[in-house]
């Protein structure tokens, strides 16, 4: 192998490697705004999903809308999985996408349903408080 043939070879996949990653990313997106989609399909209070680029924030209020926290961010992983915090779906394929959707979806219930009860227990202690005369 000569070293032109070397370099056109090595041109050739660097150029490829390049392709593929932008094709990865922009499905990366396309999957997160449909997900985007469903968490934002049937809103609820106090829970917000805000799509930014290549992730979505997860925030959460308490007493008023003023007191927004990130909760957590969907992403998609190098291996073409969505992450949110330590837990993620199987691999982003063509035949996955609808699972992959679903399986966020549930995920998300998951962690809202396991944030609101630790805050239900510090809700109910402060009812328990006496009140001032």
């Amino acid at each position: 192998m000569t070293l032109a043939e070397a370099l056109a070879s090595e041109r050739e996949r660097s150029r490829k490697d390049t392709e593929e990653a932008a094709t990865r990313q922009e499905v990366g997106r396309t999957v997160l705004q449909a997900l985007a989609q469903r968490l934002n399909a049937d809103p609820l209070p106090s829970w917000f999903f805000i799509s930014k680029g290549d992730e979505i924030l997860v925030a959460h209020t308490r007493n008023g809308a003023t007191s927004r926290q990130h909760v957590g961010t969907w992403s998609v992983a190098d291996d073409m999985r969505l992450v949110f915090d330590e837990e993620s779906t199987e691999w982003i394929t063509a035949e996955s996408c609808a699972r992959v959707l679903d399986e966020a979806v549930k995920i998300t219930a998951r962690f809202i349903v396991d944030t609101e009860s630790r805050m239900l227990p510090a809700v109910h202690e402060f009812a328990q408080l006496p009140q001032r005369a």
